[in-house]
């Protein structure tokens, strides 16, 4: 039975490098997003370079539970089952905030977008993974999850709990066959450079393969503000 890759918060560059990734590998795709020419553009990019993968897309808000499970027992509907799980929708440089700047409100959106939607995702899919002993979490993250960065404090207050919950949810799913992977990107995201989404979802790959880490660090070139995270 072929094997199901779903990205959640999907985008031209992570998403699209990660579902093009495992569909190379003979992984059917499916591609959650909150706007609709993203994912058409995706399915788009994705027909010319993964030639005969199957392809399902559906909208959904993150950030709206309820959305999110819709979405995602549509996906498994479609597919038969979520093999593998892959989260990584982006906050947007719009909404970075230093700390003299967060207020309650938006620190309350970066939790909802990047640990709520997660925790609503896993606990979606996380059953049937836990029935068969086998399945895979994979998460993309900043630096500042690592590290202080300045312009980037309200994303650092979130993210630094989604590094705490998904080490901890490592180490509870391990023995149990399922394995929680991360990748914490300390850069801009642009292809051709050392922080490229392609070797990233490479990396991801591997990683699921071997599944002989919780976590791995990809530096780029320092982002204004601050270093970039310690490997």
């Amino acid at each position: 039975m072929t094997k199901t890759i779903v990205v959640v918060g999907a985008g031209k560059t992570i998403g699209l490098s990660v579902a093009r990734e495992f569909g190379r590998h003979g992984f059917n795709v499916g591609l959650i997003a909150r706007s609709a020419d993203n994912l058409r553009d995706l399915r788009e990019a994705l027909a010319t370079d993964v030639v005969g993968a199957r392809v399902e897309t559906c909208l959904a808000d993150v950030t709206k539970a309820n959305e999110l499970n819709i979405a995602l027992d549509w996906m498994r509907e479609q597919f038969g089952s979520i093999d593998v799980l892959e989260y990584s929708p982006a906050i947007g440089f719009q909404n970075y905030k230093p700390a003299l700047d967060i207020d309650t409100e938006g620190a309350r959106y970066a939790f909802d977008l990047l640990v709520g939607g997660a925790v609503t995702a896993v606990r979606n899919v996380l059953p049937e993974m836990l029935e068969r002993k086998d399945g895979a979490l994979l998460f993309t993250s900043g630096g500042a999850a690592l590290n202080p960065i300045p312009f980037l404090a309200n994303v650092g207050l979130v993210s630094a709990g989604l590094r705490n919950y998904l080490t901890n949810l490592h180490n509870a799913l391990a023995p149990q066959g399922v394995y929680v992977g991360a990748i914490y990107v300390g850069g801009v995201m642009k292809r051709g450079s050392e922080v490229d989404p392609d070797k990233i979802a490479a990396k991801f790959f591997e990683m699921y393969s071997k599944r002989d880490k919780a976590e791995d660090v990809v530096i780029g070139p320092p982002p204004p503000g601050g270093p970039p995270p310690k490997p």
